[in-house]
């Protein structure tokens, strides 16, 4: 077998099994529930809100760690990070437990761009980005979609949802996640900190290197020498070094793939939807047990599993097609995200207006849809645009001003520092939230085609 194809299957299996979580679609229902007994309050204010905090924090950190230490360690310790998530809400936790473990939860979410990371580097011939990208994010919706349905199936077959079963089988998933990233293999160099030929850099960067060596030196050749050991100030000075070139690397990495007006504009689009979403997911189980208890339905079965099944597997399959369907992105790619925003907004209008769970069931399904379709272009469309080696870099960068826009939400929305409302009326917001963005781009699209016009006439005239 290749090596990119042996990696990309390492990873898939790593994200496929990372992904199987089986209580995460009954979660918020698990913490009200009696063998947790907290309300509904608690569990958005003062369980999930300390994860968004602690994800946020941590994934810059989490970015340039997984580089420096060559990305297996991140992995083996993104997987005992979850085992310590799932462990903490076992048995009858206390708040503060949870809250401890959802702080483990926070560095788990964030150590995503880790496997990302990883496939890059391990694959030298980067013509296989792009496939192995796919395989990757398919694998991971696959194990979401399989997790959700196994969920499903055992609360069906049991009558009821068994809370303790499924945490105990999430313990399971990551504890087979941890055994897996030891058995993958090692990383040799990585993008930045160990990298010792990376393309794009200055040459005067790389000069640094050999900075003590050329000023003093004969033109007579040397003769060979033994090995020696280098001095503690040696060793200092050859870190600080690399430090110093991996961060110019980064620094102009950065400036290059931000530089393109296309990529920050999708960027834009990426960053304030996927933070949406993360709100979206997180409260979406919250919503649930708010409906029902607002209608005080106490006999209705929850199909919060096969909900989640069917948004990842619509939506793995809507993102699928449209990366198929050629089209001239650049021309239609403003119009396509506009009304596709638009139209996320008006189903989650659906879910703050309507009672009835199986169609919030519904509005959730054709939202996750609506949201990988979009996604899927946005992410393509700034790969096209960027060297292959930034991929991870602009993934990192929009991951952070999407978590930074969802800690903001929660600290003003859900904990109720900037406006006050109910679980409802949180979607009530992210509707105007997708609408707003979704007429930006509108927006932007009939500018765009109004300078391609006049200039169009211009030419015509000349």
């Amino acid at each position: 077998m290749k090596k990119w194809k042996s990696v990309s299957l390492f990873v898939c299996v790593f994200a496929f099994a990372r992904e199987f979580r089986p209580i995460e679609p009954f979660y918020a229902a698990y913490m009200t529930s009696p063998a947790i007994n907290i309300t509904l309050t608690q569990t958005s204010r003062d369980v999930y809100s300390v994860g968004a905090y602690s994800g946020f924090v941590l994934i810059v950190i989490v970015f340039l760690i997984t580089d420096y230490l060559r990305y297996k360690p991140v992995l083996v310790l993104d997987g005992l990070c979850g085992i310590l998530t799932y462990c903490s809400i076992l048995g009858h936790p206390s708040l503060l437990r949870m809250q401890i473990g959802q702080l483990f939860y926070g560095f788990f979410f964030s150590s995503e761009v880790a496997y990302f990371g990883y496939l890059y580097a391990m694959t030298e011939d980067k013509r296989y980005y792009q496939r192995i990208t796919g395989q990757a994010r398919a694998a991971c919706l696959s194990g979401k979609f399989f997790s959700s349905l196994f969920a499903q199936t055992v609360s069906l077959i049991s009558g009821s949802v068994p809370y303790a079963e499924l945490v105990y089988l999430s313990v399971f998933g990551m504890f087979f996640c941890t055994v897996w990233a030891f058995v993958m293999p090692s990383v040799s160099k990585s993008v930045y900190f160990h990298n010792p030929n990376p393309e794009g850099i200055d040459q005067d960067i790389t000069t640094v290197r050999n900075y003590s060596s050329t000023s003093h030196e004969s033109k007579s050749p040397k003769p060979i020498e033994s090995p020696r050991v280098q001095k503690p100030e040696e060793i200092r000075r050859t870190t600080s070094v690399k430090f110093s070139i991996a961060f110019s690397y980064l620094w102009q990495d950065f400036k290059r793939s931000y530089s393109d007006s296309y990529v920050r504009k999708l960027s834009l689009w990426w960053a304030f939807a996927f933070g949406a979403y993360v709100q979206v997911y997180s409260y979406i189980n919250v919503l649930y047990t708010y409906i029902l208890n607002l209608n005080g339905d106490s006999t209705f079965t929850l199909y919060n599993g096969a909900a989640e099944s069917l948004n990842t597997l619509i939506g793995a399959i809507a993102a699928y097609l449209i990366g198929k369907l050629e089209l001239n992105w650049l021309k239609v790619g403003d119009v396509f995200l506009g009304l596709g925003s638009i139209l996320a907004g008006i189903v989650l209008l659906g879910c703050y207006y309507v009672r009835t769970m199986w169609f919030i069931y519904a509005f959730y399904i054709i939202y996750g849809c609506l949201y990988q379709t979009m996604l899927t272009v946005a992410e393509s469309e700034v790969a096209k645009r960027l060297s292959r080696d930034s991929y991870g870099l602009v993934f990192g960068f929009n991951s952070f001003l999407a978590l930074f826009l969802h800690v903001l939400m929660t600290y003003g929305i859900v904990q109720g520092y900037f406006i006050s409302v109910t679980t409802v009326q949180q979607f009530l917001l992210y509707a105007v939230y997708y609408t707003l963005l979704g007429v930006l781009f509108i927006i932007i699209s009939i500018k765009n085609n109004c300078l391609t016009t006049a200039d169009s006439l211009v030419e015509c005239k000349q």
